[in-house]
């Protein structure tokens, strides 16, 4: 084999190595799993035919069962909830919290009351407390800080309006409420940080990047990634001081 032929042949294989993607086994596990979740996500299963004891629930397994493990980790006192649609995330930490903490409450927040169908569910009644309401305006802030004790272990999960300015100002204002080694969790991360929806260039992952950058109390935990299928990459936050 002549110099020139090898010299062309080790030139493929680098161009081969780079230009071929994925090209790395990290770049390979992340690119499985963007095209996972955009072929769920086109199902529409999450949205259409998915429920927690009866009650719609937009949301994907492998994210409640890390929630579920979240909630005993911490042991709160309180739940909050932005974004309520049916309920179903709410009937779901009600159901689990009974046996980690029986005194805990869900408070959860929406513009909209659609929680007619489950307001009779004995897991609702007990547990559940809604506040109608925009979940950035002073009502509602104020209604919560008069609701919790400044001893009280707090978990928040932000899943209502996605823009960028509504969950930069969410988390503004709902991380003072989050206890320490407790977290604050930012819902569809991926709507941006992956490009799941066309034309959304800003949203929670946006707004998730600027918020840590002037709040050095919270981390990302990547922990809570560990089922891969997640729509909350780098959502995860941890308050750490």
């Amino acid at each position: 084999m002549n110099k020139r032929l090898l010299a062309l042949i080790i030139l493929f294989i680098i161009l081969l190595v780079i230009f071929t993607k994925p090209y790395t086994q990290k770049a390979y596990r992340a690119y499985l799993i963007k095209k996972f979740v955009r072929m769920y996500v086109k199902t529409n299963i999450h949205r259409d035919n998915t429920f927690w004891l009866g009650v719609p629930i937009v949301q994907n397994p492998c994210d409640m069962w890390a929630m579920q493990e979240i909630v005993y980790e911490v042991k709160p006192d309180f739940i909050i909830e932005t974004g309520t649609w049916k309920g179903g995330s709410a009937i779901f930490f009600s159901s689990i919290i009974k046996d980690i903490n029986e005194n805990c409450k869900i408070i959860t927040i929406d513009i909209r009351d659609r929680l007619q169908p489950i307001s009779n569910m004995k897991l609702f009644q007990e547990r559940v407390e809604f506040i109608l309401g925009d979940s950035v305006s002073k009502e509602v802030i104020d209604k919560i800080s008069e609701r919790i004790g400044e001893s009280s272990k707090v978990l928040v999960t932000l899943d209502s309006d996605h823009s960028k300015k509504h969950v930069l100002k969410e988390l503004e204002l709902y991380s003072q409420f989050v206890s320490l080694n407790s977290y604050i969790i930012v819902q569809d991360t991926s709507l941006d940080g992956w490009n799941f929806r066309k034309g959304f260039k800003e949203g929670p992952m946006s707004a998730v990047k600027e918020f840590l950058q002037t709040n050095k109390n919270f981390v990302v935990d990547r922990k809570w990634e560990k089922f891969l299928f997640t729509w909350h990459p780098a959502g995860f936050l941890k308050r750490v001081k």
